[in-house]
Order: structure tokens, then sequence, then C-alpha cells
């Protein structure tokens, strides 16, 4: 019969506590950081109308569909007219004023060098923000405002 010493005793215990260390820094993983993000915004669809500002002649307000799927953002409008491809995104919640607000931020690429940055907000159904498209020089080439709001996502 072996008999627990103090020092025993205290090796054990910073196992146990080494073991728990170990599993809640998994639980911080990026990978727990993308489900929590995929919570605020996967798999929503939301309506929304784009509006090209700066242009001497203002112009009509274009429709589009703004995807949060698979960690990546995507817009219809601007792949069809800029061939930019869906881009993963960054999103956090602040609900210290009462109201959850969800803020955004994606970069993506088209083949041309341009470079597309969203930034937006969602509260409740609602969204809006704005999409720059700038060339590789850093030249600003479009910039708009949207504003829509969320869709059911239909799998």
């Amino acid at each position: 019969m072996k008999i627990k010493t103090k020092s025993s005793q205290h090796n054990a215990f910073i196992k146990s506590i080494s073991v728990i260390a170990v599993g809640l820094l998994i639980l911080a993983s990026p990978s727990a950081y993308a489900q929590k993000k995929e919570k605020l915004l996967g798999e929503k669809n939301f309506d929304v109308e784009l509006t090209e500002q700066g242009k001497k002649k203002p112009s009509a307000p274009v429709k589009d569909q703004i995807l949060f799927r698979a960690e990546k953002l995507s817009s219809t409008y601007m792949m069809r007219e800029f061939v930019f491809t869906a881009s993963t995104y960054t999103a956090s919640v602040d609900s210290t004023s009462g109201t959850s607000i969800i803020t955004f931020a994606s970069d993506s690429k088209n083949a041309d060098g341009d470079l597309l940055k969203w930034s937006g907000k969602v509260q409740g159904e609602n969204m809006d923000g704005t999409a720059i498209i700038t060339d590789k020089k850093g030249k600003s080439k479009a910039e708009f405002t949207f504003k829509g709001q969320m869709k059911k996502f239909r799998k």
C-alpha cells in the first residue's frame, strides 16, 4: 500500500490544474471564435440597397443581397459587376446600450487587384454600412452606402 505524501498530492493537484488550463485554451482557440462569429451572422441573408456616393449626378440605388455563410460574406452585385468573390469577415457584438449591435468588416481582392472593404452594423433585423472599392495603388474607384433588412435563409 502506497502512502500519499504532501509532495505527491501537490503534483496531482498541479496536473489537474494543467489539464483544466489546456481545456480552457482549446475553448478560447480561433475555431471557438469562428463558431461564435457564425452564431452572430452565420446563415443570414440581407436584402439591401447600395447607393453609390460621390457622383455628380446621383445614381439610383441598386438592389443587392449580402449573405453570411461558411464564415464568408458575399454580395450578389459585387460578384456580378466587379468580380469580387466571397471573403472572410470579422464580427463582434456590443450590447452595452441595452440592444445588441453587431459590427462586421471584410476585405476582398478581385483578379485586377482591386480591394473591396465592407464595414457595417446589424441591429435587430436592420443592416447598414459602407462598401469601398480601391485600385492597386489605393485610389478610390467607388464608394457605396447600403441599408437593408434580414431575410430568411433558404437551405
